[in-house]
């Protein structure tokens, strides 16, 4: 049986980025979130080596959670400011290791990891893992 891992990658940069120490690229940019990543991608390669990967971003964009319910989020602190050109690199490092990202407007990344993930239910001979 082929397996296909989904990946919320806004999670999973956001867990490596408070989980490491912070570390800095040559010219002092932060990178510790991408090291984390690559890290752990190389590790599922190792161990899981699933035939197909894809990766899901939340956008910065409202969602229509937000739209339907204003307080939706309310409480949550801003992104770290050392976080975001992370996120935006982590694209790049997925591309590396050959990975399908998706993203939409108005949608988190929750929401695509569920729709693929209920498509690819349906395809048989196909174990699908979060």
């Amino acid at each position: 049986m082929k397996r296909l891992l989904l990946i919320d990658a806004h999670a999973l940069i956001h867990r490596m980025f408070h989980a490491l120490a912070p570390l800095t690229g040559p010219q002092g940019e932060p990178v510790g979130a991408l090291y984390g990543l690559a890290k752990l991608l190389l590790k599922i390669k190792q161990d899981i080596n699933p035939e197909y990967i894809a990766a899901c971003f939340d956008r910065p964009e409202p969602t229509f959670r937000k739209e339907r319910y204003h307080e939706y989020k309310i409480t949550r602190q801003p992104t770290d400011p050392e976080l975001i050109p992370q996120l935006i690199e982590s694209r790049k490092v997925f591309d590396w290791f050959k990975i399908k990202q998706f993203e939409m407007a108005g949608f988190e990344a929750d929401d695509l990891l569920g729709t693929l993930a209920r498509r690819a239910a349906q395809e048989p001979d196909l174990k699908v893992m979060v």
